[in-house]
């Protein structure tokens, strides 16, 4: 039997060895079944990546398709590491679609994910365009960054909002922006906390006790409390806050019972909100308790609540002024008077612009959309460089039109004729924070990432191997 046993050991140590060498795929295939897996796999692979085309699908949809194609690839190579397919892969002879496998791996996918991610929502596409150019240090890129983190607060989302990342120069307009929807919204909590963690040369450069006020009195609190937070606090910015915010506040209510807009207990607007609208001022007898009976320091406000009341501004009164005397004539039906003012008026260059755009704006709000378009041409021609802010004008005036309401469907940001990223982001975010926004069929947001992020070429690497295999590996499933 010993004998027997020996003579057999070597007979199984070769059938062992003969089926180890037909069977050395991992899956235990043989070598033909194995060699017509794999080139399926790459096949299909490549198929996805060749025919599915960025621009024609969303973003989730196209990135789960191409991390099936690395998944494919990825398990050439693992289990069926001696076919044909898998020596051309790694001699680099077969590419995904377009891409040497190691960009498509490496760069490409990741890059997806990040324009998957600014693809998902509002405040995710605006916060992608926001840094698209992360040197930038504008006017536009300050704007695009207050608005989201306005957004973010009016969601509540006060922890997000205050983590966004900012250089310290910036810290003061990311606090004053959140600090202002605390104050404005009676978010007494936040206002409290934020004003804690803000150092004093934070406080003061971002205006928080001016926030404050001007808060008092847009919400109609008691104005003895708003008088005593003045008198605890006298400075300057102080008093002038509290006295826009009792302007603004008196123009909007007395604005929407002359257009007959029914409202309760509150006005919202995009960014600003008035409530207890049962208490009325007498502006000029709260300008004076303000300013201690002195009426000089408030002429510049009640300028502007004047025009919005019907008296035409000096040549030399504020922008503001300008512009709430356009709104009035506007909205008395002098359309044709507002968008001649700047001329009939000799306004001085800086002030003519102004009231220009506010011209676009205000055919947009009417309704008039060939007057509109006419408008910012004229203003593009006059301005080449401002034909960005042409744009969003007119889209401004288009939110707020009854007459023809701004939409957002599947390419209507995309089709904006807005080239700067920051201002397109400028432009969704206080979309997000109209009260009348509307948006129908697929979500605008691929489309926007497509228009200014398109194209796979040239594309960096993550700065983290983690980052790049979370992007290119497919979750089990």
């Amino acid at each position: 039997m010993l004998n027997r046993i020996r003579l057999l050991s070597p007979v199984l140590l070769a059938l062992a060895v003969a089926t180890v060498a037909r069977a050395a795929n991992l899956d235990g295939s043989t070598p033909e079944a194995g060699n017509a897996e794999a080139a399926r796999l790459y096949a299909e692979a490549n198929a996805f990546v060749s025919n599915m085309q960025e621009g024609q699908y969303s973003y989730s949809y196209l990135q789960f398709y191409w991390k099936r194609a690395q998944s494919n690839i990825d398990r050439v190579r693992r289990v069926y590491p001696d076919s044909p397919t898998a020596r051309q892969l790694t001699r680099g002879e077969l590419k995904a679609g377009p891409y040497s496998l190691d960009y498509f791996r490496d760069n490409l996918l990741y890059n997806l994910e990040l324009k998957r991610l600014g693809a998902f929502d509002d405040v995710n596409c605006a916060i992608f365009l926001y840094g698209r150019d992360p040197s930038r240090n504008d006017a536009r890129r300050d704007e695009a960054l207050s608005n989201i983190v306005e957004v973010l607060a009016r969601r509540q989302r006060w922890e997000e909002a205050l983590r966004f990342p900012v250089l310290s120069v910036h810290r003061p307009l990311l606090l004053g922006s959140i600090y202002k929807v605390a104050a404005f919204y009676g978010a007494d909590a936040q206002a409290k906390r934020i004003y804690a963690i803000a150092t004093a040369g934070e406080r003061k450069e971002a205006g928080l006790d001016a926030l404050t006020a001007e808060g008092l009195a847009l919400q109609g609190k008691p104005r003895a409390d708003l008088y005593k937070f003045i008198a605890d606090h006298p400075t300057s910015a102080v008093r002038k806050a509290a006295l826009e915010g009792v302007v603004d506040r008196e123009i909007l209510i007395r604005r929407m019972e002359r257009l007959h807009v029914p409202f309760r207990n509150a006005i919202q607007t995009v960014h600003v909100v008035v409530q207890n609208t049962s208490l009325r001022d007498d502006v000029n007898a709260v300008a004076l308790k303000i300013y201690n009976g002195s009426l000089d320091e408030a002429s510049s406000e009640l300028e502007v609540y004047s025009a919005a009341e019907g008296t035409a501004p000096s040549r030399v009164a504020t922008i503001q002024a300008h512009l709430a005397h356009q709104q009035y004539l506007a909205d008395s039906g002098r359309i044709g008077a507002a968008a001649t003012y700047a001329r009939d008026n000799n306004l001085p260059r800086a002030a003519a612009r102004r009231c220009q755009l506010e011209v676009i704006s205000l055919y947009a709000a009417a309704g008039q959309l060939p007057e509109a378009e006419k408008a910012r041409m004229a203003y593009t021609a006059d301005f080449s460089e401002g034909a960005d802010e042409a744009a969003l004008a007119e889209f401004r005036g288009r939110m707020e039109s009854a007459d023809a309401p701004f939409v957002a469907r599947e390419k209507s940001f995309a089709d904006l004729p807005i080239s700067d990223p920051c201002v397109m982001a400028t432009a969704i975010m206080e979309w997000s924070l109209s009260p009348s926004r509307s948006q129908h069929g697929a979500t605008p947001w691929d489309a926007i990432i497509f228009r200014y992020a398109g194209g796979f070429d040239n594309l960096p690497k993550p700065k983290s191997s983690v980052v790049g295999d979370a992007a290119s590996t497919l979750k089990p499933y």
